[in-house]
């Protein structure tokens, strides 16, 4: 398996790497708090058409959606795409989760926090 150090150093700026990287181990982890602090204070994730605002409702819809199911979810790939303004692109395996397998997470960042998810299988 490849772990998340090996694709970023490959496909995504520092900054960017660091900050996906903490947000994929606090989801993998369950810490809440940790995952929230990932995202800007009106961070929108857009999960396959559902809006979800905010750090609080993120958070929520993070141990309802995917920790209350026991997800777990593997980078694959990660890239930066210029031609969608720097972000990044997120290829990943889902697994123990409602929804589970390829899916890509695209994520846009601001001001050293992510401020938009947008999630689709």
């Amino acid at each position: 398996m490849t772990n998340v150090d090996e694709l970023s150093d490959r496909y995504a700026p520092d900054a960017a790497t660091s900050l996906i990287h903490a947000f994929i181990e606090a989801l993998n982890a369950g810490d809440l708090d940790r995952l929230a602090g990932c995202f800007a204070e009106g961070a929108i994730v857009n999960d396959a058409g559902r809006e979800i605002r905010g750090r609080e409702a993120i958070g929520s819809w993070a141990e309802r959606e995917f920790l209350a199911q026991g997800g777990r979810i593997t980078p694959t790939r990660m890239h930066p795409v210029s031609a969608l303004g720097g972000d990044v692109v997120v290829e990943a395996e889902l697994t123990g989760a409602r929804r589970h397998g390829p899916t890509t997470l695209v994520v846009t960042l601001t001001e050293g926090a992510i401020a938009l998810l947008r999630l689709r299988a």
